[in-house]
């Protein structure tokens, strides 16, 4: 599993590939969550490539991080992925995030995900 962040003009950029395991979900969870604290990130691009899709959204504690997301002022998360496995499971994460009341959406073009990034502030 690789990732990194790159702090955009007015986005956290994570990227992530490989990532196969519970336990590496969850490594990465708590860097983006790291990340976006010591950058003040509202926004946060998430790209997924070459990845296992998520279900077992229990296995990986995700509504944990859901809830630390949620807690974060005025944060937004995009998520983009690879392959219609992975954006499926993306659009499960939406749903379940939306239960946490964190702003998270499933996009299948980078476009339109900044968009909603960036509409943030006119909402």
């Amino acid at each position: 599993m690789n990732f990194s962040f790159t702090l955009a003009q007015d986005h956290l950029r994570a990227e992530l590939s490989g990532r196969q395991t519970a336990e590496e979900t969850l490594q990465f969870i708590a860097a983006l969550v790291a990340a976006a604290r010591e950058h003040s990130a509202t926004r946060i691009l998430i790209r997924v490539r070459s990845s296992r899709p998520i279900f077992k959204v229990e296995q990986y504690k995700l509504s944990e991080q859901f809830k630390q997301l949620a807690a974060l002022k005025q944060v937004r998360v995009a998520l983009l992925a690879d392959s219609d496995e992975v954006r499926a499971s993306h659009q499960y994460i939406e749903v379940l995030a939306s239960q946490q009341r964190a702003p998270v959406r499933a996009f299948r073009d980078e476009a339109r995900a900044l968009a909603w990034l960036r509409a943030q502030s006119q909402e």
